[in-house]
């Protein structure tokens, strides 16, 4: 729909009425998301090897307008700490960091952010904060803490859905 530029029904028009509060002014049909999608080719920057595909080449277009440069690239210590706090929480083991340093195969990278989200790890990382938006507890709370003796059902629901990568809508429909 967005890319056959996003047409209303009715030949175009909104069916919203004039003095709507939902009608759409010209400045505000003019903000950049209500614009149709459109190719941007990236920018030519003058540090031609750091950048790895397109998308370095449009943080790089910026980094050189704003007389940056980008920071050296990080040892593989600190990628595999960095990601793994990321989608853990918690520290790679001593014997992570280094099966990972030793690996000098191709895909190195990728097998290692596959097996962290593979891992139960992620999905309790990640699902906590969807909990959290559920108000999930495993006891009723305030004066009559009772405990909820089946709340660990859904818990480990919600872990498994995202170590599972479960499509958003799918997840929402379940529920």
């Amino acid at each position: 729909w967005v890319e056959i530029g996003a047409p209303w029904p009715a030949g175009g028009r909104s069916s919203a009425p004039i003095d709507s509060p939902f009608r759409i002014t010209p400045e505000q049909r003019a903000f950049w998301s209500f614009q149709p999608v459109r190719k941007v080719a990236p920018p030519v920057t003058r540090n031609r090897e750091w950048a790895a595909g397109p998308l370095d080449q449009f943080i790089l277009g910026r980094l050189e307008g704003a007389g940056l440069q980008p920071s050296p690239e990080a040892s593989r210590l600190a990628l595999i700490r960095r990601v793994t706090f990321g989608l853990h929480g918690l520290p790679p083991t001593p014997e992570e960091i280094a099966a990972f340093v030793d690996d000098e195969r191709p895909g190195a990278w990728e097998r290692l952010i596959d097996r962290l989200l593979a891992s139960p790890r992620y999905g309790e990382r990640w699902g906590r904060h969807w909990l959290d938006v559920v108000h999930y507890g495993d006891t009723h709370g305030y004066d009559k803490d009772k405990r909820r003796e089946n709340a660990w059902r859904y818990r480990d629901y919600v872990i498994r859905a995202f170590i599972e990568d479960k499509p958003y809508g799918r997840f929402i429909q379940e529920q």
